[in-house]
């Protein structure tokens, strides 16, 4: 019987490789990130990625070559030199660009939409959200994920904390 040219299965297609810290160095270069594994090999172009990017953000960084096939996995990004953190901390804070509510400015509800303007710490925020209900994930007892009409998600880190017209709004929808 002819296999499959198709079909991999060789265990190497499956094998999770994690990188040891030691060797490893992310830098920057002409805008684009790269990496070199001591000893072994550089990239050229390198995208850093998160396996648990909401229950687990700092552990298990994926990185993945300018194909985007995997290079390895970091167990944790405080194991990398203060330079190479940096730099990976950077790639994720621009692939995830989440901005956290810290306070709701004003909130207004009209025919099943949500008009939003909120304190994040990427400044103020006018947020607009239709059909909440869809909108809203819960990440946790009290945390909460809102992905506004143009696909933007914003964190609430703390529901509780809002303001009573804020929380009645959210509360409603959950």
């Amino acid at each position: 019987m002819d296999a499959d040219p198709h079909l991999v299965t060789t265990p190497d297609a499956y094998d999770l490789r994690f990188l040891e810290p030691a060797r490893l160095r992310l830098f920057r270069a002409l805008g684009v990130t790269r990496a070199t594994l001591l000893g072994e090999r550089s990239w050229m172009r390198v995208m850093v990625t998160r396996a648990f990017p909401i229950s687990d953000p700092a552990h298990y960084l994926g990185l993945l070559d300018g194909a985007g096939k995997d290079i390895g996995v970091v167990r944790d990004i405080a194991d990398l030199d203060a330079d190479s953190r940096a730099v990976a901390e950077e790639e994720l804070r621009l692939r995830y660009y989440l901005p956290v509510v810290r306070r709701v400015v004003s909130v207004k509800e009209e025919f099943g939409t949500v008009y939003w303007t909120v304190d994040t710490d990427f400044g103020e925020k006018d947020m607009v959200v239709r059909n909440l209900r869809d909108s809203l994930q819960e990440v946790g007892p009290s945390r909460v994920l809102v992905t506004d009409v143009e696909g933007n998600r914003y964190e609430f880190p703390d529901i509780n904390l809002l303001d009573s017209e804020s929380m009645t709004i959210v509360l409603r929808h959950l």
